[in-house]
């Protein structure tokens, strides 16, 4: 039974990848609409995130940036089904890359990079970034627990040149790929919440956080440059996307410096347009213990 669900699932969501970019957002409209007025989806999720993470602002200033979270969210969910069976030209219009060669600069020196980036603005549509950069583009991943739309969203990901690695053989993987010689960018969304039993916790919009330290491990084993990824949306389905080094080799930073400098970037990103980033997670469900200390 679940996996007639599941087809008919993917079944609709390949055909709804056909609707038309102006159809879709009336969709998105639609789902706005319900979201926020009639189902009120996690919206004290989001409200309470939001309060905690700018005190300094007011009951009208948080419902204005709420308002607009959950317009950014509508499109986000179409664009994402839009995904299914958007063109590479037509992500290639509708994304900017505005300095690709801040990327292809470290290719040339044979530098891997581990590109961090966060949940914010349109992730998703970054799957067509294979043809700006000369890198092997890799995507470190957490499998669904339905295996069939896990399989689905790996194909939709991976069909312009992405390489998917599952989180718990990532290291095993790019230490075979860098002693084979292959340059790659390792691709983390890496404000994800960390594991509950996680000894690492940081101060991140202004509450304690606990921290994946994945990707600064990883950068610092293999010696890997540190790049950050900034997608801001330009206007309703437009983005740019952005590069910023951070280290040239995440082995000579001091520990979990990495991690600090990546989260105060995305913080700092945040604060400027905060409703393109995903209130709706619960990002902060744990509280830090007290035996562990902020890092």
């Amino acid at each position: 039974m679940k996996r007639q669900f599941a087809n008919i699932g993917l079944f609709i969501l390949k055909v709804l990848g056909f609707t038309p970019f102006w159809l879709l957002y009336i969709f998105a409209d639609l789902i706005y609409m319900i979201s926020y007025y009639i189902v009120g989806y996690r919206k004290k999720t989001v409200i309470q995130n939001l309060k905690k993470s700018f005190p300094e602002k007011t009951d009208l200033e948080i419902q204005k940036i709420t308002l607009g979270f959950y317009r950014h969210f509508a499109d986000l969910v179409v664009e994402t089904i839009k995904s299914f069976q958007v063109s590479k030209e037509t992500l290639m219009k509708r994304v900017r890359y505005k300095n690709p060669e801040v990327l292809n600069e470290l290719y040339k020196q044979g530098k891997s990079v581990a590109l961090l980036s966060g949940h914010y603005g349109n992730w998703e549509w970054t799957i067509a970034m294979p043809e700006f950069i000369q890198h092997q583009l890799n995507v470190i991943y957490r499998p669904m627990q339905n295996k069939q739309f896990d399989a689905n969203m790996k194909k939709v990901r991976s069909r312009f040149g992405m390489f998917l690695i599952p989180a718990q053989t990532s290291l095993r993987t790019l230490l075979e790929l860098e002693n084979s010689g292959q340059l790659s960018a390792t691709y983390y969304l890496a404000d994800q919440t960390a594991l509950y039993d996680t000894k690492y916790w940081m101060m991140f919009m202004n509450q304690e956080t606990p921290v994946f330290p994945g990707p600064e491990k990883v950068a610092s084993r293999l010696k890997q440059a540190v790049v950050f990824m900034d997608i801001q949306k330009v206007q309703r389905g437009y983005y740019e996307v952005e590069f910023t080094k951070l280290f040239d080799d995440a082995s000579q930073a001091r520990e979990y410096e990495v991690t600090k400098t990546h989260l105060k970037f995305l913080e700092e990103i945040i604060r400027r347009r905060p409703e393109l980033w995903l209130w709706s997670h619960k990002r902060w469900k744990h509280t830090r213990p007290e035996y562990i200390p902020l890092k």
